[in-house]
């Protein structure tokens, strides 16, 4: 027998082994018992929407009223005193404002 022969018997035999395969995959799949799946989906409710933006406008009103709010709104930030080594050494207190953080952050 060739080798060209002995690769195309060769390769029929596993592909009609495959096909064996798959066709017991698949009918075990098929006859398994399966759960059912309900979905439910809900429609959402229009006044529903509309009261939540209202409630979330309201919020932000009291909340300092102002929708337009720039850097200059936000206050200064106080670090705490933190341990930084096992010594106990500790950062020193003080305020640094946002001009500052926006310098270190824009390279200036």
């Amino acid at each position: 027998m060739k080798l060209t022969e002995l690769r195309k018997v060769i390769r029929e035999e596993v592909k009609a082994a495959i096909q064996e395969e798959l066709k017991d995959i698949l009918l075990e799949a098929v006859k398994s018992p399966k759960g059912t799946i309900t979905e439910t989906k809900t429609t959402p409710n229009p006044e529903a929407q509309k009261a939540f933006r209202q409630q979330m406008l309201s919020q932000m009103q009291m909340n300092g009223g102002n929708l337009n709010a720039t850097s200059a709104d936000v206050g200064t930030l106080a670090p705490t005193s933190v341990n930084t080594t096992a010594e106990g050494s500790a950062l020193p207190a003080g305020n640094v404002g946002l001009d500052q953080i926006m310098g270190l952050m824009s390279g200036k």
